[in-house]
């Protein structure tokens, strides 16, 4: 009798490599963004906490707007050409960030309309990439493929967001922008190499009906596992805006750490990040999938409440965010790959387009919900108010799971199979 030997190593696919490369170059350069784009608002257009809320709402609100549509279209069309596109478009538009400033008439109003565009096509990117990886990888691969993307993101959150402080402080804001664009551009590049032949798409309606674009919403709402981590999604989003916002504004303008001592704060997250998201998988087996998921949610959105014990002192202010950032890096980079493999997993094919792009409009769209409240917040008190006040409302975001049949999930298979009966 023949065994077959079923492999696991997402790494065995060379389509998956050439994704996974495409997506590590990409994910490097939005993290230097992330850091390089409230800098340069602060710092080289002199924005104030309102207008800074403003940016990050204009950057999240194509969450809202854009999310159904776009997974309507994901669900309908070819997934690859929509990601390379992205990329394509993502570099052209970021591109325009350094050259407006370098030619003298970057303002902020500029970057409002750049960040909302680019943004409509990071949905597209993202909607697409869920719905693209598991026609990459085999079910089997499934677990391993995200664990390996997840960890590329937690190590660019490592490198490059300390390469981004380190590049605005020795040259600019603008020359860190540059640097995203390219990266864009190499995504592109990489992405074009995946051979694989996707699945047939059913032919788009000249004129798609209501329920086809709400048909994701629908079923992210009817099960029980995506539903509790919708929730939970969305807190988070919710208040981490207010958070991460306060954050930047307490650590400038109150402490006066530097643009590299900021990357060093969000590298420390970064490290936490890597050893979840590179070694969870192998504390499930042991523990239970939804055990797992649960305690490592309390671990990452309770951590930030020890923001509250931060002082002016910059040395003791800088070591304690650190060390709250390795903490909460950890539980969220576990917590993430399991929640991702469980969507994934719990969701039919012909609707994970749909159904991601739902989750991703009420979870994202919590964003500038977020930057918002967080914008009129600093305005009326200060950066560390909105800081503490955020990393309070993050520890909410737990009991969503909590209270849900994810935390008795023994295995993805129990979910997947759950998901079909119901």
């Amino acid at each position: 009798m023949t065994t077959v030997t079923v492999s696991t190593r997402a790494w065995d696919s060379r389509d998956f490599r050439r994704l996974w490369t495409g997506s590590a170059v990409s994910t490097f350069g939005s993290e230097v963004a992330e850091l390089a784009v409230p800098l340069l608002a602060i710092g080289v257009l002199a924005a104030t906490p309102g207008e800074l809320g403003a940016l990050r709402t204009a950057q999240f609100l194509p969450f809202l707007l854009a999310t159904l549509p776009l997974g309507m279209l994901v669900d309908r069309r070819r997934r690859l050409p929509l990601m390379v596109g992205a990329d394509l478009g993502r570099f052209a538009l970021i591109l325009v960030i350094p050259v407006a400033v370098w030619a003298g008439f970057a303002g902020i109003e500029l970057l409002y309309v750049v960040m909302f565009l680019a943004g409509v096509l990071t949905v597209l990117y993202q909607v697409a990439d869920f719905a693209f990886v598991p026609e990459v990888v085999t079910p089997h691969q499934l677990v391993d493929a995200n664990g390996k993307l997840a960890a590329a993101q937690s190590a660019n959150e490592i490198g490059a967001r300390g390469f981004g402080g380190l590049l605005v402080q020795a040259a600019s804001a603008p020359v860190a922008m540059l640097a995203n664009a390219l990266t864009y551009l190499v995504s592109a590049l990489c992405l074009r190499g995946v051979a694989v032949v996707e699945t047939a798409r059913p032919a788009a309606s000249a004129r798609p009906s209501w329920a086809e674009v709400t048909a994701g919403l629908r079923e992210a709402l009817r099960n029980r596992f995506v539903r509790a981590l919708l929730g939970e999604a969305t807190t988070f989003n919710l208040f981490n805006e207010v958070f991460i916002l306060g954050l930047m504004l307490f650590t400038v303008r109150e402490v006066g750490l530097s643009p590299v001592q900021i990357g060093v704060v969000f590298t420390a997250g970064g490290v936490g990040s890597f050893l979840g998201a590179w070694f969870g998988s192998r504390v499930t087996g042991r523990f239970g999938y939804g055990r797992v998921l649960l305690i490592t949610l309390v671990l990452g959105n309770s951590a930030p409440v020890l923001v509250a014990l931060a002082g002016t002192d910059a040395v003791g202010t800088l070591a304690l965010l650190c060390s709250v950032f390795v903490v909460m890096g950890v539980g969220i980079g576990i917590a993430n790959v399991h929640a991702v493999t469980l969507r994934q997993a719990a969701l039919p094919e012909e609707l994970r387009g749909r159904v991601n792009a739902a989750y991703r409009l009420i979870s994202w769209g919590a964003i500038p919900v977020g930057a918002s409240l967080g914008g009129v917040l600093a305005g009326a008190t200060d950066g560390r108010t909105a800081m503490v006040a955020g990393a309070c409302g993050m520890v909410l975001a737990t009991l969503w799971v909590a209270f849900s049949p994810v935390r008795c999930l023994a295995s993805i298979d129990e979910a997947a199979r759950l998901s079909r009966a119901s």
